[in-house]
């Protein structure tokens, strides 16, 4: 079963494991008023615990970490997590946020199921998938920008008009700059790229949550009905317009047939889709600039081309 929460179903040692499992403790002491029952890691990385445990008469689950600074992560993820459960979204419910021991930590409920990456039915998932996103872009947020629910995660901020986001946070001018140096795009793409970046910095629609990688491995599944049962890893929810910000990733790794139930379970006709294709093009191609510029600084110029090559369509083969 998969754990939401949870980076890896199987228990994983770590060399703070037992200072972590005594954080643990001590918090549920203290929030059941009893020791944990259970108490097993479930995976994280080198600075992050998972726990899976037994308290309360219910089963819950920790995430734990040593970096300060993840407290506000957590709170950011727990607050839109909360939105997102109003407007009929499932997602993990968040019981406390806090520090203990000096560490931030998640408490959530456990919720069981399996990864949508191994439902057999895939599609069926990404249907409820487009479903869920155009419930969670019902709930309204304020600015623009990964600073929702009054975030105060360092580095992150909330910009007053979308233009300001595209300038400032997505650095439209920047990423142009990194395609241009390596004429990523031919002429005429290139045209028409800045002709829709024209347009889409005039926007003045109001923003609302987007859950910002909602893609089949953030989803839990039900291993009997394969219903969705959470939505999960919040950390990339952001604030924009709808539904552009979160087609453009929600879509990118997906074939003709899973766009089309994704889209089919978002209430987007053809006629609509093929109007917005051009600014979830421009989204795409701006990180795709990025991830360029970050391949050649690593001397992989090979994985480089073959991202230029997918910029200049050569991979737009199937009907």
């Amino acid at each position: 079963m998969r754990k939401a929460g949870a980076a890896d179903s199987a228990p994983t040692p770590k060399p703070q494991d037992g200072p972590a499992r005594a954080w643990v403790a001590r918090l549920v002491q203290r929030r059941f008023g009893e020791r944990p029952r259970g108490l097993q890691a479930l995976g994280g990385g080198l600075n992050n615990h998972v726990y899976q445990l037994q308290a309360g008469g219910q089963p819950l689950v920790v995430r734990l970490h040593q970096d300060p600074g993840k407290l506000a992560v957590y709170r950011k993820e727990a607050w839109a997590m909360g939105q997102a459960r109003k407007a009929g979204v499932p997602t993990p419910q968040v019981l406390e946020v806090g520090e203990e021991g000096g560490h931030p930590y998640m408490l959530q409920r456990l919720v069981e199921g399996i990864p949508g990456t191994q439902w057999a039915d895939g599609n069926a998932v990404l249907r409820q998938m487009g479903e869920l996103a155009a419930r969670l872009h019902q709930v309204a947020t304020q600015g623009f920008g990964p600073a929702v629910g009054g975030s105060a995660v360092p580095g992150q901020r909330s910009w007053p008009h979308w233009a300001d986001f595209l300038d400032h946070e997505l650095r439209v001018g920047e990423r142009l700059g990194m395609l241009d140096r390596v004429n990523a795009l031919p002429t005429p793409a290139r045209q028409a790229l800045t002709a829709t970046l024209a347009q889409m910095r005039r926007w003045s629609r109001r923003p609302v949550l987007q859950h910002g990688d909602l893609r089949l491995k953030n989803v839990i599944v039900s291993p009997r009905d394969g219903r969705i049962v959470a939505l999960i890893d919040w950390e990339d929810c952001l604030s924009a317009p709808p539904p552009h910000w979160e087609l453009a990733i929600a879509l990118h790794d997906l074939g003709p047939d899973g766009k089309e139930v994704f889209l089919e379970g978002y209430g987007l006709s053809a006629a609509r889709f093929a109007r917005i294709a051009p600014q979830l093009r421009a989204l795409n191609v701006l990180n795709y600039a990025w991830a360029i510029h970050l391949a050649l600084q690593d001397g992989q110029r090979r994985r480089a081309e073959w991202m230029k090559a997918r910029l200049r369509g050569v991979f737009d083969v199937a009907l």
